[in-house]
C-alpha cells in the first residue's frame, strides 16, 4: 500500500495518484475515518479493525474512486461515519409509502447521481446502471427487477420535490466538503450537474442497461 493524506491505495491501482482521491480522503480523515483503496473489495464503512492501516477509528474501504465517491455522499448526507451509514437493515423492505423510507431511497439515488457527476464521462452510463443494479433488494424487488423500475418511475414523479431538494442538498454538502478539505474549484465542483431524471430516463430508454 501507498500512503497519501489520510488514504491508503494499493499499489499500481488505476487510482493511485489521482488528486480527487486525497481530497475525498481528507474530507473522510475530517470526518474520522481512513480512506483503503483496494481492488475486488466490499464497498462500505466499518470501524477500525485490528490490521487496518492509519490510527483513525473508521475505514472507508472501496475498489475504486467510483465506489469511493458513492460512499463519500451517503456520508456527507448522514453528517457522520457509521456503519452502513447508520441504516437499520432489519427494516428492510423499505416501504416507500413511508416519507422516512423515501428519505432512504432519495440518498442511495443521489449517491447513484452525484458518483457520476464526480465521476468520468466515459464511465457515466456503466457505473449508473452498476449502482442501480443493486437497489432493488432494498425495497422487496430482489427478484423482481422491471417491478422496482416501476416502483422508482412512480415515486420519481409523485414526490419529485423530495427527491429534489436531497439532491440540491447533497450538491451543495459534497461540494462544500471539498472546498473546506482544500480541493480546487475544477476538483470541488462537480464535472457536471446531472440530474437524476435525466439519468434514469437514458437508464430505461437503453432497456435497463446502456
Amino acid at each position: 500500500m501507498i500512503p497519501g493524506p489520510a488514504a491508503y491505495v494499493e499499489a499500481g491501482h488505476s487510482d493511485a495518484g489521482r488528486p480527487l482521491v486525497s481530497y475525498v480522503a481528507a474530507v473522510f480523515a475530517a470526518m474520522g475515518g481512513e480512506v483503503v483503496i483496494t481492488s475486488g473489495e466490499d464497498n462500505l464503512i466499518r470501524a477500525r479493525q485490528a490490521g487496518d492501516p492509519g490510527i483513525r477509528p473508521w475505514v472507508i474501504v472501496a475498489s475504486g474512486l467510483p465506489n469511493l465517491l458513492h460512499e463519500l455522499v451517503h456520508a456527507v448526507q448522514v453528517g457522520f461515519l457509521a456503519d452502513d451509514h447508520g441504516l437499520d437493515y432489519g427494516q428492510i423492505p423499505y416501504d416507500l409509502a413511508r416519507p422516512g423510507h423515501r428519505r432512504i431511497l432519495w440518498d442511495e439515488l443521489a449517491a447513484c447521481t452525484l458518483s457520476c457527476a464526480w465521476g468520468a464521462a466515459a464511465d457515466e452510463e456503466a457505473w449508473f446502471a452498476e449502482q442501480i443494479g443493486i437497489q432493488g433488494v432494498f425495497y422487496g424487488y430482489e427478484e423482481d427487477e422491471p417491478g422496482f423500475h416501476a416502483a422508482v418511475d412512480r415515486v420519481i414523479v409523485e414526490f419529485v420535490h423530495e427527491l429534489r431538494g436531497v439532491h440540491a442538498g447533497a450538491y451543495a454538502e459534497v461540494e462544500r466538503r471539498l472546498r473546506a478539505a482544500g480541493a480546487p474549484s475544477e476538483l470541488a465542483r462537480p464535472r457536471a450537474r446531472l440530474a437524476f431524471a435525466d439519468l434514469w430516463r437514458r437508464f430505461r430508454a437503453a432497456g435497463r442497461r446502456p
